[in-house]
């Protein structure tokens, strides 16, 4: 069952007919501190918890037992503190909107899908890994349960991501979203260190999906590092710009420009589709039975790109 309330003050009524749902979506609310942890207190077998917009707090404090899915989006009107004190069985942290809030993960050691991670967040602590705008502080203690990881950027940044990788060796799954609307820019990150490996491109990242991908010299770059360093890779998704006109010739072109048969990893099939145009409003953030919700990002063209394969 569902619960929502959305444009008002949610009091003692609304808390008894929320107790017994397992989602709940707070939308453009106005509640206190105290009330929303009366509030999740309350709701004993809550799976899915949805925050957009909540409105005369600036902090809120999360301890559920049962909670395996939060989505936050525009979380607060101004800026404000999300504080994530113990979810022992959250597996999923979706950031559809992130806005100006500061968000900290203290306890959720069943972590395993994570994004969008943007500069436009201030500051993100998961772990005692600290995201300042994307950039991490050094740590001893990695981040291994996360395995999907979604990336938004203004542009292709190299060291950026892989500064970021360095914190997640057991990743699997990896999403780069350029996006012009993205504003804020990553200064002062470190510089990609070759003699420094990164242990999930030696072990453990099978699927990369570049979306928004327009062929420049600056996505080729980003991308042949990966086609020559991910050593387990299975398949690269270059989720092409609306714009871009794919043909057969372009398909090849870019291939000869990735170094494609210098690939580090053999088995990989380097895929040519489309990025998704309404790849935001489709993401699936609630339903568990979706293996991956940010698999609306890549639309797989297979029939009429089968030959860009390799």
């Amino acid at each position: 069952t569902v619960g929502e309330v959305r444009g008002r003050a949610v009091g003692e009524t609304s808390i008894k007919l929320l107790r017994h749902h397992q989602q709940l979506n707070l939308w453009r609310v106005s509640i206190s501190e105290d009330v929303f942890s009366v509030v999740l207190s309350g709701c004993r077998v809550l799976g899915n918890l949805y925050l957009s917009e909540i409105r005369d707090v600036d902090c809120l404090s999360i301890s559920s037992p049962s909670l395996r899915i939060i989505v936050i989006s525009y979380l607060f009107e101004g800026k404000g503190e999300l504080l994530i004190k113990e979810a022992p069985c959250l597996v999923r942290l979706l950031l559809s909107c992130p806005g100006g809030e500061i968000i900290r993960v203290l306890r959720a050691p069943k972590l395993e899908i994570l994004g969008l991670l943007s500069p436009c967040i201030p500051e993100i602590d998961i772990a005692n890994i600290v995201f300042k705008g994307s950039i991490p502080s050094r740590s001893e203690n990695p981040i291994c349960t996360v395995k999907v990881l979604a990336l938004h950027f203004s542009r292709p940044n190299l060291d950026a991501v892989l500064d970021i990788l360095r914190c997640f060796p057991c990743l699997e799954k990896l999403y780069v979203i350029w996006d012009d609307y993205v504003k804020a820019e990553m200064k002062n990150v470190r510089q990609y260190e070759p003699l420094d490996p990164i242990k999930c491109l030696e072990s453990h990242l099978k699927v990369l999906v570049l979306t928004n991908y327009k062929g420049g010299e600056e996505d080729v770059g980003f991308a042949k590092f990966f086609v020559l360093n991910a050593e387990v890779v299975k398949e690269i998704n270059f989720g092409v710009c609306k714009n871009i006109d794919i043909d057969m010739k372009w398909m090849t072109d870019q291939l000869m420009l990735l170094e494609a048969e210098n690939r580090a990893s053999q088995d990989a099939r380097l895929k040519f589709g489309s990025s998704s145009a309404s790849w935001f409003g489709s993401l699936d953030t609630r339903d568990l039975s979706i293996a991956d919700p940010f698999s609306y990002c890549f639309v797989d063209r297979v029939d009429a790109l089968s030959e860009a394969y390799l």
